[in-house]
């Protein structure tokens, strides 16, 4: 007899696809999309990277007083 998958069992299964595609194929996809220079997926990272490190320079710009003094 066929034995019916749970919620548990079903949840079980997915997160070890996904654990080994992570660990087998990840990497490998990754350095496929971003190793094209005119690739979405590039495209998207570099703009990702550029909005955080832009909202990370107006965090500390807007707290440059506080550094200032706490620092001395």
């Amino acid at each position: 007899m066929a034995k019916e998958l749970d919620a548990q069992d079903v949840k079980a299964i997915v997160d070890e696809e996904i654990k080994k595609f992570v660990k087998d194929s990840l990497e490998k996809e990754l350095k496929r999309s971003l190793g094209r220079s005119n690739s979405p997926v590039r495209a998207e990272v570099v703009s990702i990277i550029k909005d955080a490190l832009e909202a990370v320079y107006k965090v500390l710009w807007q707290k440059r007083d506080f550094w200032k003094t706490d620092i001395r």
